[in-house]
């Protein structure tokens, strides 16, 4: 990655108990697609490209049409909230636009894979996509803390609050709420 101080602002999103032990060497290893592929070019079954903006820049999700499975990357949690990348012009925008990307493929998934939480099944995805809406429209008008996500009783309730709170202020400082 060209941008030296990644880590950092990787680490300081990270569970302060998991931030040292989880090895940063690989990250950003990776050969990009060029811009504007719209699916993934190999022998394997069709799998369609969905980029956004949302969580962080180069952020896709992946619709495997074939076997109706979408392949949500760091959205579409059942136990995380949405972290939206507030290093954009507009985190809110960018996050609810790609909520609108899987609204529109929303009918032709059977399966939702998350890069954290539960494997959900069709009748869970607009349930995921609602409540990723609902919480970033809450955080934007400076709430969001009712979010079941973040309960103590969730899986991660020590220190997704945090991550809640961290970014409340950064939307109230954004907007000229602070």
């Amino acid at each position: 990655m060209a941008d030296a101080g990644w880590r950092d602002r990787v680490a300081e999103v990270l569970p302060p108990d998991l931030a040292d032990q989880i090895p940063m060497d690989l990250f950003g290893l990776i050969t990009g697609l060029p811009a504007g592929t719209a699916r993934i070019p190999w022998d394997g079954p069709e799998v369609r490209i969905i980029e956004h903006r949302a969580h962080t820049p180069g952020h896709a999700a992946l619709l495997i049409e074939g076997h109706r499975v979408l392949v949500a990357g760091d959205m579409l949690s059942d136990v995380l909230i949405p972290f939206l990348d507030l290093n954009t012009a507009e985190p809110i925008d960018d996050y609810l636009a790609a909520l609108r990307l899987f609204e529109g493929v929303a009918d032709d998934i059977d399966i939702v894979i998350p890069g954290h939480g539960s494997v959900g099944g069709a009748d869970e995805v607009r349930t995921r996509i609602e409540q990723d809406r609902a919480y970033v429209h809450a955080l934007h008008g400076g709430g969001g803390a009712d979010d079941p996500r973040l309960q103590p009783s969730a899986m991660h309730g020590a220190w997704l609050p945090d991550v809640h709170a961290r970014q409340l202020q950064q939307v109230r400082q954004r907007e000229g709420r602070a």
